[in-house]
């Protein structure tokens, strides 16, 4: 079998008979149907039951299309990456992001990636948590992944680029309780434990620090998206937990206050890309463009 055979098979099946099939395929009818007879003798098994309403798949036929699923996603990763070793600019490129990098590095990142008037990149971008952005480019899902990663800790499975460290913070609304009591006195983390929580999910590494999560004594809303915490900070008396770059540009119009956290704990971003794509032009581009990008740095 080749993978001409199988693309034969879920168009048929797809489309119930031989005549629109070969329509899909670009082949004739008659083309078509000797390819299908051809198969079925040398599997000894039929793949389609024939009657006047069209043709119905064995579960010989089923179980090839889905078994064949991996071995298709497996060649279309590798053509892929072969047009990425061959060019900067051009093919299909994905990238997987954290929510703390989605909100420092895009959009512009994205707009340098494609700066050139001859780039021709096809750019998709997925934002998810850490262990899910290792686990789709381990499976190569994704072509890098730029996230809350350890950045001294080795792996078989990809290679690791620190790019920042900053200091967590607790971001507050102006006249929040907390901020009101850090005026007056310490912030201990008994403090912190009563106040309701948002904040995206947290990294392998720093789940050791934050242990005492589990301990608060409010409520906590688990959410990724850091315009809609900024939003819920504003209008509550939630507080969130973040590198300051995060809330930068709120600090400036005042409408959130950075507290330090009792105990410094520093947040750390690294890109991770497979042995094998480390190599490749358009991944090193990636990578230094985020090492030579600079976070807002708050005084």
């Amino acid at each position: 079998m080749d993978l001409a055979d199988i693309e034969m098979l879920e168009a048929i099946v797809a489309h119930g008979s031989i005549n629109k099939a070969s329509d899909v395929l670009h082949v004739t009818q008659p083309t078509l149907s000797k390819r299908l007879g051809r198969l079925e003798y040398k599997l000894g098994a039929p793949l389609f039951l024939r009657s006047t309403s069209g043709l119905t798949p064995t579960a010989h036929a089923l179980f090839i299309i889905e078994s064949s699923q991996p071995i298709k996603t497996k060649i279309q990763n590798i053509e892929r990456h072969i047009e990425l070793m061959n060019t900067l600019e051009r093919g299909d490129l994905s990238i997987g992001v954290g929510p703390i990098i989605e909100q420092l590095y895009f959009p512009d990142v994205l707009l340098e990636l494609t700066r050139s008037p001859t780039s021709r990149l096809n750019i998709s971008l997925r934002t998810e948590t850490a262990a899910e952005l290792k686990a789709l480019l381990v499976d190569g899902a994704v072509d890098v992944a730029v996230g809350p990663f350890e950045q001294n800790v080795p792996s078989d499975d990809y290679e690791v680029y620190p790019l920042a460290s900053q200091p967590l913070m607790i971001a507050a609304r102006l006249n929040h309780p907390l901020v009101v009591k850090m005026q007056q006195e310490d912030v201990t983390h008994e403090d912190v434990l009563r106040q309701a929580l948002i904040s995206p999910h947290m990294p392998e590494y720093m789940a050791e620090h934050f242990k005492l999560l589990s301990s608060l004594e409010s409520s906590r809303i688990i959410c990724d998206s850091y315009p809609v915490i900024k939003d819920v900070l504003k209008k509550s008396d939630y507080i969130s937990i973040g590198p300051s770059a995060v809330f930068s540009q709120e600090v400036q119009d005042k409408s959130l206050v950075l507290l330090p956290l009792p105990n410094s704990i520093n947040w750390s971003a690294a890109c991770i890309v497979r042995p094998e794509s480390a190599c490749l032009p358009v991944i090193q581009r990636i990578i230094d463009i985020f090492r030579n990008y600079q976070l807002p740095v708050i005084e």
